[in-house]
């Protein structure tokens, strides 16, 4: 926008001008707030949005995709990373809050829209820990693209025990499933993980079946009482039906999903559930990055900057 020509005083005394010049430009930022003209305008270096305190939660919006990270007290884990093309803006992601290594990365399975940019990440953050269901997997290109990158840097592919239990901080993430044969379905080869922080908890499901999910209950013996649900399948009905949430009774569920995807997700049986008991439904096809805070007690969502 072109800037407007201002007449100066010709009399005004010095002081006074000043001071003149200084009402102009308060009541203009004034307006301007008022007005939202400076809404996407940054005044200065911004501070680093996750700080050290608690547990922060980002489910990463990368369209029709997984991508979730976790931040406590200065320990870091990345669960996915979507597709091939969004490497890069899950990198750009980290980055915008200070994150440049990672302490655990988690393939959650072989399907391309959750392990299509962990190579990426690989080839550009200092990674301790990985974790994935399999060391190989032939029939998907994506992984494939993964774990050569993982043995090009000199990195070792961890299947994780059942019940294993990482600290994150503070924090405490187990593995919980899957607890059964996943019987050529990829879906259902999908690690499902619980975290824990104080008295709050998140529980991740991949993309793995309604029935393989309930197994892990009463086979596996694991609680999947959560307050925050990731829900399976971006959404999908046949990742999330009554029982689930029956095992689950989370306050609170996210469907990562892609805005206007062709699979419908989340599906509309699944919305409704939610409705029906008082379940808050976050998208990111609708609110983008979905920042969630715990201090051990409470959760809460925040509104998470880009870097300057």
């Amino acid at each position: 926008m072109a800037q407007r020509r201002r007449r100066r005083p010709a009399r005004a005394p010095k002081s006074a001008l000043g001071t003149l010049i200084v009402i102009i430009l308060a009541a203009l930022v004034w307006a301007g707030s008022e007005l939202g003209l400076f809404d996407n305008v940054t005044l200065g270096p911004k501070a680093t949005p996750l700080p050290g305190d608690g547990l922060y939660v980002t489910f990463i919006d990368v369209g029709q995709g997984d991508s979730t990270l976790a931040v406590c007290e200065g320990e870091t884990l990345l669960i996915d990373a979507g597709v091939p093309e969004a490497g890069p803006e899950v990198a750009e992601y980290l980055e915008s809050v200070g994150v440049t290594e990672l302490d655990y990365v988690v393939c959650t399975h072989a399907h391309e829209d959750h392990v299509g940019g962990l190579d990426y990440i690989l080839e550009n953050f200092g990674v301790g820990t990985i974790f994935a269901p399999y060391t190989e997997f032939d029939s998907s290109g994506s992984f494939t693209h993964f774990e050569d990158t993982a043995a090009e840097l000199g990195l070792e592919i961890t299947v994780p025990p059942l019940g294993a239990e990482f600290t994150l901080g503070g924090a405490v993430f187990e593995f919980v499933g899957p607890v059964t044969d996943w019987d050529g379905d990829v879906n259902d080869s999908s690690l499902v993980l619980r975290l824990d922080y104080g008295d709050d908890s998140f529980l991740f499901t991949g993309d793995i079946s309604d029935g393989p999910l309930a197994d892990c209950a009463y086979i596996g013996g694991y609680d999947l009482d959560c307050d925050v649900l990731k829900l399976g399948h971006h959404g999908s009905s046949t990742s999330t039906d009554a029982e689930i949430l029956d095992l689950t009774t989370p306050e609170a569920a996210v469907a990562s999903c892609g805005l206007d995807n062709s699979y419908g997700h989340p599906h509309d049986e699944v919305v409704e559930l939610c409705a029906e008991r008082g379940i808050l439904l976050l998208r990111t096809d609708r609110d983008g990055d979905i920042t969630l805070h715990s201090n051990g007690a409470e959760i809460t969502r925040i509104t998470t900057p880009s870097a300057a």
